[in-house]
């Protein structure tokens, strides 16, 4: 039997993705309110709203996986709370956020297609409609979480995973909040015991990649519809909003192709789901891959970031500003310093140099 302790590594990965994304995310949303002229209305909100969710997502990032033969395990041993109820309810929390996160992505697809194929419509995201849609993302993400909730542990689970919670983890199963899915269980047909698969498990599988399947079908559609729309609508707009249509349109391409890539990375985890239902004796710690789905957030502000020169512009002057007072500050502390051992009248103070710096024993003073 194999096991491979990576949860260091995990943790490490953990607070990277934490501390990343809630920096980048909160410099996207002060960039989107307060540097940016062309992004507003309805998808400067979205921008925003979306922002918000991604740094949710990744502080409710507390759990682990652990794959065992033929069952798999979503638990936490750190919360913060310490009520067992009140941490299974962080779990789903997470699960909530992951489904809001997905649902909020396909929104954003039908609101540039309907910016691109028909304009009216898109006054059912304006004002206080919006919240209509963050309530729908809020439903499908309620709906992920529900598919979880159904895989509450029972007896029989508690059993089968004692002894490798215990191994592996140091704590009794019965004391951490935990869900989980057993592929087989046992029934007892005309005296005889067998392994049947369990209608449950099945259900909660089924379940999620249902609703993945519409949300990516919502995508894929609407990615079409604006790439057929692109090159005809773009005559009824400035020069200008056309550069920046296009640049969102190019944004949420590589969304999908970002989404594409995920489900790509995501496949190791898809084999983990999929394992118990081969019965492999095989037992390891698989938190590490589920933090490709925390990278989402993340990489996607990466893209408007990158994508998008407002952005871009936004984001030198920032950066140009911070130089400026940097130095500034330098010269400052310089001058005082040099000061306190010089008797220096106050009209030598560095704003009067900054008036008078075309002055060559100015400039001398200064460097």
């Amino acid at each position: 039997m194999f096991n491979f302790d990576i949860s260091s590594i995990s943790d490490n990965i953990s607070r990277f993705c934490y501390v990343t994304t809630v920096f980048l995310n909160t410099l996207l949303i002060y960039l989107t309110m307060n540097h940016t002229k062309q992004i507003v209305g309805t998808y400067r909100n979205m921008i925003i709203i979306f922002a918000s969710f991604g740094m949710w997502f990744a502080t409710t990032n507390i759990l682990l996986f652990h794959s065992y033969n033929r069952c798999l395990v979503y638990f936490t041993l750190g919360s913060a709370f310490r009520n067992k109820t009140s941490a299974e309810y962080e779990l789903l929390l997470y699960s909530t956020m992951y489904g809001v996160i997905i649902s909020f992505l396909a929104v954003q697809f039908i609101y540039r297609a309907c910016v691109l194929s028909k304009p009216k419509w898109t006054k059912k995201f304006d004002g206080w409609k919006i919240l209509i849609w963050i309530l729908y993302v809020f439903i499908m993400g309620v709906v992920w979480s529900t598919g979880v909730d159904i895989a509450q542990p029972d007896e029989e689970i508690y059993q089968y995973t004692e002894r490798e919670i215990l191994v592996n983890y140091g704590v009794h199963v019965h004391n951490i909040p935990m869900f989980s899915i057993l592929a087989y269980v046992k029934k007892c047909f005309l005296g005889k015991k067998e392994y049947v698969k369990c209608f449950r498990t099945l259900m909660v599988s089924s379940g999620g990649t249902l609703l993945l399947i519409v949300q990516y079908t919502i995508c894929l559609v609407c990615g079409i519809i604006m790439y057929r729309r692109m090159q005809g609508s773009m005559s009824s707009f400035s020069c200008q909003h056309e550069k920046l249509q296009k640049q969102f349109f190019v944004a949420l391409m590589y969304q999908v192709f970002q989404e594409g890539c995920l489900v790509f990375f995501h496949l190791p985890s898809l084999f983990i789901f999929i394992l118990p239902f081969f019965d492999t004796k095989i037992s390891f710690h698989s938190t590490v891959l589920i933090y490709s789905f925390n990278v989402y957030p993340l990489v996607d502000l990466l893209i408007l970031l990158k994508v998008v020169s407002e952005y871009k512009i936004a984001l030198k002057s920032l950066l140009i500003r911070f130089d400026r007072c940097e130095r500034k500050m330098f010269r400052v502390s310089r001058y005082d310093s040099w000061r306190m051992g010089n008797d220096i009248p106050e009209r030598w103070h560095p704003r009067t140099l900054d008036v008078c710096c075309q002055c060559e024993d100015v400039n001398l003073m200064i460097f």
